[in-house]
């Protein structure tokens, strides 16, 4: 997701806005989403690859995509309203890569924790590279601000691969997915910040 702006009109400057307020609820429900999720799983003790999940920790494996398809199509209308069609694609595109990931952790989920691991690494490793690919890609055309979102598509990527190697252990600990949101809230706590020192100069012109 850029957050770079060139001398920004108006319209951007609303959309910045509107971006950073976004970014710290995603932020907040992130850490929420942690919170609830270690509180779900306080009482399995050790998981095996075939262990049954808590119905609670399920749903908010399943809820945790669900979360980022609205988000990315919030910010794709922010997007395509500031004129940065380019920008709103990308979040389409990622809208549609979190719904086949909350189809296929629904899947996963009653299959077991091991099958969670894979398609939660694999969601957060595709994701990544796009991110990366997306960001070298604008700095490459000269677009600022985009050091942010090759760190986080970099630490997606290497987290995502991450899970799907732990998959294949004996002992499962899901626990470990909490480092992604909270990993997540704060690049976007981060991302907030920027946007908001971004749109300040127009807001509050000399």
């Amino acid at each position: 997701m850029s957050t770079s702006v060139s001398a920004p009109s108006t319209t951007s400057t609303a959309a910045s806005r509107a971006t950073g307020r976004l970014y710290l609820v995603r932020a907040v429900i992130a850490v929420i989403w942690a919170g609830l999720f270690a509180a779900a799983l306080s009482s399995t003790g050790t998981l095996t690859a075939n262990s049954e999940l808590p119905g609670f920790a399920g749903a908010l494996l399943i809820l945790y995509p669900v979360i980022d398809i609205v988000a990315s199509l919030l910010d794709a209308r922010t997007q395509q309203a500031a004129g940065n069609p380019s920008a709103a694609r990308a979040q389409l595109v990622n809208a549609a890569i979190s719904t086949v990931a909350a189809v296929s952790l629904a899947v996963a989920a009653a299959d077991g924790p091991a099958s969670v691991l894979r398609v939660f690494g694999a969601w957060a490793l595709l994701s990544g590279l796009i991110q990366l690919a997306l960001a070298i890609t604008r700095l490459r055309r000269s677009t600022a601000g985009q050091w942010p979102m090759i760190l986080s598509g970099s630490l997606s990527a290497v987290i995502g691969l991450s899970f799907v190697l732990t998959a294949t252990k004996t002992e499962i600990h899901l626990g470990n997915l909490n480092g992604y949101p909270v990993g997540g809230a704060i690049f976007y706590l981060f991302s907030a910040f920027r946007l908001y020192r971004t749109a300040r100069p127009e807001a509050d012109p000399v």
